[in-house]
């Protein structure tokens, strides 16, 4: 299993307009894989080249829906530039969710998207925050409707495994009930962050499945975004990967 990070963890940097100094931050911390979110204003070449500089590859992006659904071809030619497989719807707008109706639409529409990605060298990836579990409908939360209506083969999922518990769900019980369309897992820093949730269990329940790739992912505050803070977090990530259950 392979270890990457979101980019979004240091969006105070970002928002401080130092992208390019974020990105190389990001690199530098000892990741396989830098996983982006909602940039597309910035040239892909200039994430690839700094992303070649320190041997890191793009793991992932984030994408609205509307983006998926209104700009594919847009997305793909992105993402070709970056060389990167993982596209990945990450979020649902309160307008586009919020029923029944809603969520079985948004599903249908994965389904064509995720065909089209496919045939083009891409793999759909469905990426949950808490409202997918928090909305329930007919005794069915969100989540359960998006999986229940997409094919496995054309619609694989980016678990954030931090938003389960609150649900009253078991991380192991629920990796294994997703399995193998399960792609990457998305799991919160650690050492003096704290771990709220069992990660080990989810981590070794997601290295029985083969799932390639854990993303680390917590938004960091500014005087913290620095490439020692970041890389304790992610040595703090391989160890718990190579212990044994």
């Amino acid at each position: 299993m392979q270890v990457g990070m979101q980019l979004y963890s240091l969006c105070p940097m970002i928002d401080d307009g130092k992208l390019e100094e974020a990105v190389r931050t990001a690199c530098a911390s000892g990741i396989d894989g830098l996983e982006l979110y909602s940039l597309y204003h910035i040239p892909a070449i200039i994430y690839r080249k700094l992303m070649n500089e320190y041997g890191v590859v793009c793991c992932g992006t984030h994408n609205y829906w509307a983006s998926l659904r209104d700009d594919l071809d847009h997305v793909m030619e992105y993402n070709y530039v970056l060389g990167n497989k993982n596209v990945i719807c990450h979020y649902l707008l309160e307008e586009e969710r919020g029923c029944r109706d809603n969520y079985l639409r948004v599903a249908e529409s994965l389904n064509e998207i995720g065909a089209k990605l496919k045939a083009n060298g891409f793999e759909l990836v469905y990426h949950n925050h808490d409202f997918e579990f928090r909305e329930v409908f007919d005794g069915k939360p969100g989540m359960e409707l998006l999986l229940e209506n997409t094919d496995p083969f054309l619609v694989g999922m980016e678990l954030h495994i931090g938003q389960l518990p609150p649900f009253g769900y078991d991380i192991p019980e629920y990796i294994r009930k997703v399995g193998r369309r399960l792609k990457l897992m998305h799991v919160h820093a650690f050492l003096d962050w704290g771990v709220p949730f069992d990660s080990q269990a989810g981590l070794d329940t997601g290295k029985t499945l083969d799932v390639p790739w854990a993303v680390l992912e917590n938004v960091y505050p500014l005087e913290h975004c620095g490439v020692d803070t970041l890389r304790a977090d992610v040595d703090a990530l391989r160890k718990m990967i190579r212990k044994q259950a």
